[in-house]
Protein backbone atom coordinates (compact mmCIF):
# COMPACT_ATOMS: atom_id res chain seq x y z
CA UNK A 1 0.00 0.00 0.00
CA UNK A 2 2.95 2.38 0.20
CA UNK A 3 2.96 4.64 -2.74
CA UNK A 4 -0.34 4.05 -3.58
CA UNK A 5 -3.54 6.03 -3.58
CA UNK A 6 -6.39 5.18 -1.60
CA UNK A 7 -9.57 4.00 -3.00
CA UNK A 8 -11.30 4.92 0.09
CA UNK A 9 -11.11 8.05 2.21
CA UNK A 10 -12.30 7.34 5.90
CA UNK A 11 -14.28 9.63 7.78
CA UNK A 12 -15.85 10.16 11.34
CA UNK A 13 -19.44 11.39 11.61
CA UNK A 14 -20.63 13.26 14.71
CA UNK A 15 -23.83 14.79 15.07
CA UNK A 16 -23.65 18.18 16.93
CA UNK A 17 -27.14 19.42 16.79
CA UNK A 18 -30.45 18.60 15.10
CA UNK A 19 -29.13 19.97 11.62
CA UNK A 20 -25.68 20.21 11.85
CA UNK A 21 -22.89 17.37 11.72
CA UNK A 22 -19.30 17.25 11.62
CA UNK A 23 -16.99 15.40 9.73
CA UNK A 24 -13.25 14.50 9.97
CA UNK A 25 -11.02 12.20 8.07
CA UNK A 26 -9.73 9.70 10.20
CA UNK A 27 -8.00 7.54 8.06
CA UNK A 28 -7.90 6.01 4.09
CA UNK A 29 -8.90 2.39 3.06
CA UNK A 30 -7.73 0.05 0.03
CA UNK A 31 -9.32 -2.56 -1.62
CA UNK A 32 -6.95 -6.16 -1.77
CA UNK A 33 -8.16 -7.56 -5.00
CA UNK A 34 -5.83 -10.77 -3.92
CA UNK A 35 -8.44 -11.74 -1.30
CA UNK A 36 -11.84 -9.87 -2.27
CA UNK A 37 -11.29 -7.57 0.78
CA UNK A 38 -10.48 -4.27 2.42
CA UNK A 39 -7.80 -3.03 4.40
CA UNK A 40 -8.63 0.27 6.80
CA UNK A 41 -5.78 2.17 8.02
CA UNK A 42 -7.01 4.24 11.16
CA UNK A 43 -5.01 7.53 12.53
CA UNK A 44 -8.49 7.53 14.88
CA UNK A 45 -11.29 5.89 16.26
CA UNK A 46 -14.17 7.27 16.38
CA UNK A 47 -16.54 7.27 20.02
CA UNK A 48 -19.37 6.78 17.72
CA UNK A 49 -18.22 3.54 16.01
CA UNK A 50 -19.87 5.36 12.95
CA UNK A 51 -17.63 5.41 9.89
CA UNK A 52 -18.17 6.38 6.41
CA UNK A 53 -15.75 4.90 3.61
CA UNK A 54 -16.00 7.69 0.30
CA UNK A 55 -13.74 7.48 -3.02
CA UNK A 56 -11.63 10.36 -2.96
CA UNK A 57 -12.18 13.54 -4.75
CA UNK A 58 -10.72 14.04 -7.98
CA UNK A 59 -8.52 17.09 -7.76
CA UNK A 60 -8.68 19.46 -10.81
CA UNK A 61 -5.36 20.87 -12.39
CA UNK A 62 -5.65 23.59 -10.41
CA UNK A 63 -5.49 22.77 -6.81
CA UNK A 64 -3.48 19.96 -7.86
CA UNK A 65 -0.54 23.17 -8.09
CA UNK A 66 -0.98 24.91 -5.02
Amino acid sequence: MKGRKPDFIVSSVVDVSDDKSRWREIGVAFWNDKHDSMSVLLDAVPLSGKLVLMPPKQRSADQSAE
